[in-house]
């Protein structure tokens, strides 16, 4: 009987306990939740993901998704290729500030019939270039860095790493505009910039034969001569 007493009183205070632990949880939990909800508050912009960051993030992860699936494929119909590309790479890559920062200071001077040609020729030379590394491409992984905010609002540097088997890591910096929507303007890939590397040649090229014998030249590249 004195059992039975003990047991029951055991039993009565631990139902005792029980609400005052389910309260002290509960409140606990509101707690936590509060907690987190201020931290969204709180977090300043500039530590959510840029914008840049997710077009470039995006559309590389997609892309490589894409080859990596389609080898075969892309070893036979070129034409799957250059769609993928138009689709996924394209839209966000300007091909006019790339053309006017490459011809640089020759780009005033060319008229607006000259510009339109010269964009349109260097835009497909820039796509034939790439579509050579892709048809190339072996197994590779690329890396994203922490995004880093530019002085300017309106630009914006993406930092990635791209590495294959049996080599050293290459880092590859795409760097962004914003006109109406964040598009690439220069890729830099080890230190070499897409825009200043045919600086150059184009300069020269103009001092030799003009602003039309670039456009011929780049005619003659993408045709295959």
């Amino acid at each position: 009987m004195i059992n039975v007493l003990t047991n029951n009183k055991k039993y009565a205070s631990a139902m005792a306990l029980k609400p005052r632990v389910a309260v002290h949880q509960w409140l606990s939990l509101m707690a936590l939740t509060v907690m987190l909800v201020m931290s969204l508050w709180l977090t300043p912009a500039s530590a959510q993901q840029h914008p840049a960051q997710d077009i470039v993030e995006s559309s590389v992860n997609e892309f490589l998704t894409v080859v990596r699936e389609n080898q075969e494929r892309i070893t036979t119909d070129k034409q799957f290729l250059i769609d993928q590309i138009e689709t996924i790479i394209v839209p966000h890559l300007d091909f006019e500030t790339m053309t006017k920062l490459s011809v640089g200071k020759y780009w005033r001077d060319a008229s607006d019939e000259q510009q339109t040609g010269l964009v349109s020729e260097f835009k497909m030379f820039l796509l034939n270039t790439y579509i050579s590394a892709v048809e190339e491409y072996k197994d590779g992984d690329v890396s994203f860095e922490k995004f880093r905010p530019e002085s300017r609002e309106d630009r914006a540097v993406v930092r990635t790493g791209f590495s294959q088997p049996g080599s050293s890591d290459v880092p590859v910096i795409y760097k962004l505009r914003d006109r109406g929507g964040w598009r690439i303007y220069d890729i830099e890939v080890d230190g070499l910039s897409l825009v200043t590397n045919y600086r150059n040649s184009f300069a020269n090229e103009i001092n030799k034969n003009g602003i039309d014998g670039l456009i011929a030249l780049l005619k003659e590249r993408n045709t295959g001569g």
